[in-house]
C-alpha cells in the first residue's frame, strides 16, 4: 500500500494555490457569486422566520423555512460541485492555462454531486445512530448504571470509528471522482488505506493556518461575546434554549452580510488549498503521472 508524501503534498498545496490564485479566481468566481448571493438571501429569510416562528410557536413556518434551507442546500452543493471539478482537473494536470470565467454543469459535475451527497448521507446515517445510542445511554444509565455505561462506551467507540471512516473517504473522494470518471467513494477507500494520520498531518499544514484566519475573521465580524455566550449560556430549559436560540439567530442576522463577503473572500484559498492538496496526493498514490512534477510544471 503506497503511502501519502506529507511534505511534498503540502508543499504542492500551497505552491498551486498561491502560485495560481488568478486562475482559481477565474474558475470560481462565477458559481461563488450565485452562491454567496442567493446563500444571503436564503439565509437572511431563514434567520428571519425561524425567530418569529419560535416565539409564535409556530412549528408550521418554522418547518417550512428549514425545507426551504434544505432545498438550497441542495442546489448550493451543485454549484460548489462546478467549483470542486474546474479546481481538481487544473491541479491534477487535466486542464492548462488561465481562466478568466468558468461555468460548467454536466456529467462530471453531476458525478461529484453524487458522490459528494453520498458522503454526506454516509456520515448523517452514522452520526444519527450514534446520537440514538448517546440518548439511549442517557436512558439506561438511570435505571441500570452498568448498561448505560457499556452503551455510552460503545457510543464513544462508534463515534472514533465514524471519524475515522470519514476522513480516509473525504479525502481522496473528490480527485478520485473527476480522475476516474465515477463516483469514487469506494476507490477513495482503497486509495486512502493505511494513510489516516498522514491524511491528518495534511489536513492540519494545510487546512489549519486558513481556517484559523478565517475564524479570527468571524470573532472580529461578530464579536467575541457571542462566542463566549455560545460556550457558556447552556441550560437545561427548553424553553429558554428556544428563546436563546431565536436571540442568537437575529443577532447574527445582522452580520450575515459581511459574513458571506468572508466567505467569498476566502473561497479561493479554502478550495485551492483542499482540493490541490487532495489531488497531488492522488496523483501520488496512483502513479498519475511523476508525483513531483506538479510542483515545477504548475499542473
Amino acid at each position: 500500500m503506497k503511502k501519502i508524501p506529507v511534505l511534498d503534498t503540502v508543499r504542492y498545496a500551497y505552491s498551486f494555490t498561491f502560485g495560481h490564485l488568478g486562475t482559481i479566481i477565474g474558475l470560481i468566481w462565477l458559481p461563488m457569486v450565485i452562491t454567496v448571493v442567493a446563500g444571503y438571501f436564503v439565509m437572511a429569510h431563514y434567520y428571519a422566520s425561524v425567530p418569529d416562528a419560535v416565539s409564535a410557536g409556530n412549528a408550521t413556518a418554522a418547518g417550512q423555512a428549514g425545507l426551504l434551507l434544505m432545498g438550497w442546500s441542495l442546489v448550493s452543493l451543485l454549484l460548489s460541485s462546478i467549483m470542486y471539478v474546474a479546481v481538481t482537473r487544473q491541479a491534477l494536470g487535466l486542464r492548462q492555462g488561465p481562466a478568466v470565467v468558468y461555468f460548467a454543469l454536466g456529467p462530471a459535475e453531476f458525478r461529484v454531486f453524487g458522490a459528494v451527497l453520498g458522503f454526506f448521507a454516509i456520515a448523517l446515517f452514522f452520526l444519527m445512530v450514534d446520537l440514538l445510542l448517546i440518548n439511549a445511554a442517557k436512558t439506561l444509565t438511570a435505571k441500570i448504571p452498568m448498561a448505560g455505561a457499556a452503551v455510552a462506551l460503545f457510543a464513544v467507540v462508534l463515534l472514533c470509528g465514524v471519524a475515522y471512516a470519514l476522513v480516509r473517504l473525504s479525502f481522496l473522494l473528490i480527485p478520485a471522482t473527476v480522475a476516474e470518471q465515477h463516483v469514487g467513494l469506494g476507490r477513495a477507500w482503497e486509495l486512502s488505506g493505511r494513510n489516516f494520520w498522514r491524511i491528518t498531518a495534511v489536513g492540519i499544514a494545510v487546512l489549519g493556518p486558513i481556517t484559523l484566519v478565517a475564524v479570527t475573521a468571524q470573532v472580529a465580524i461578530m464579536g467575541p461575546a457571542t462566542f463566549l455566550h455560545n460556550a457558556t449560556g447552556v441550560t437545561h430549559d427548553t424553553a429558554q434554549q428556544m428563546k436563546d436560540m431565536a436571540a442568537q439567530m437575529r443577532d447574527a442576522a445582522k452580520h450575515l452580510p459581511a459574513l458571506y463577503g468572508l466567505s467569498f473572500l476566502m473561497a479561493p484559498f479554502f478550495m485551492g488549498l483542499a482540493l490541490s492538496g487532495a489531488a497531488f496526493a492522488y496523483r501520488a498514490l496512483t502513479s498519475a503521472g511523476p508525483a513531483n512534477s506538479g510542483l515545477h510544471e504548475g499542473a
